[in-house]
């Protein structure tokens, strides 16, 4: 197979990159356009205008008196108790049977006496 030229494989290195240089560009452009442009989550787009026309209302939030960082903490701590909860009792499921004690820690048989 014969070799390309070093101008020709140059041009074709930034034909195949100018695609893929402008999409980030054109996103910011698309983005700075959109302006003031309001981002609703679903909570506020969907769920709370079904919510409306089924006649509900608002009850507040479930963790009120957690915000911010507060409420990431807490569900840090609550996801590392409930991780270790079921790391702790899977071994009921997955080692251990009701017919059969968990076996002693040296294992059986491996010590000659």
């Amino acid at each position: 197979m014969p070799r390309r030229p070093a101008a020709l494989a140059a041009a074709l290195r930034l034909t195949a990159a100018l695609p893929l240089a402008a999409l980030p560009l054109a996103a910011a452009l698309w983005l700075a356009g959109c302006g003031n442009a309001s981002w609703d989550g679903v909570d506020e787009a969907v769920v709370r205008r079904v919510a409306e026309d089924a006649g509900r209302h608002d009850t507040g939030p479930l963790f009120a008196g957690l915000e911010g960082d507060l409420l990431l903490f807490a569900f840090l701590w609550a996801g590392l108790l409930a991780g270790f909860a079921l790391g702790y009792f899977s071994r009921v499921l997955f080692v251990e049977r009701a017919d059969q004690p968990a076996a002693r820690p040296g294992g059986d048989g491996l010590r000659a006496e």
